[in-house]
């Protein structure tokens, strides 16, 4: 089994970064206020409970984006890791590879009339889709290139 690592932008590490850092501030809030405050009241206690599930989310949900996004190639089928979300699409419904050139992504088309755009480095586009192909030998590979008399 191979292992790609899904290319998130700079943008979507600083929102995953912003979002540990929020959750753990919220919980480390919470806790000073649990300290503090005690539990007086029973809406207190719900807020406290509210907020900490919230946190523990936040933290575990941007921690896992960041540690475990990664397509993973077998035999049989592509498995992408987004975090805790699990996706699977069966290389024998992969229809066609393409790769796109002048915006440099790479996309399979399946059997049902539907696509994914793969998101991983450009300079790891050969080795994922060799690695494709040689799982099926029915899967055609196209490759879009740009015409230099193009006008913009």
């Amino acid at each position: 089994m191979n292992t790609y690592k899904f290319k998130l932008s700079k943008l979507a590490i600083l929102f995953c970064i912003l979002g540990l850092l929020l959750g753990i501030g919220a919980g480390i809030y919470t806790g000073f206020r649990i300290y503090k405050y005690g539990f007086s009241s029973p809406l207190l206690i719900i807020q406290y409970i509210v907020i900490i599930l919230i946190a523990l989310l936040a933290i575990v949900l941007f921690a896992s984006i960041l540690i475990r996004s990664v397509y993973k190639v077998n035999d049989k089928e592509i498995i992408l890791w987004f975090g805790f979300i699990k996706s699977v699409y069966k290389i024998s419904n992969i229809e066609s590879v393409h790769l796109f050139t002048k915006t440099n992504k790479l996309v399979l088309y399946f059997k049902d009339e539907k696509y994914t755009v793969i998101v991983v480095k450009p300079e790891w586009y050969n080795d994922f889709i060799k690695d494709i192909l040689s799982r099926d030998s029915k899967i055609r590979y196209d490759v879009s290139t740009t015409d230099s008399d193009e006008i913009l």
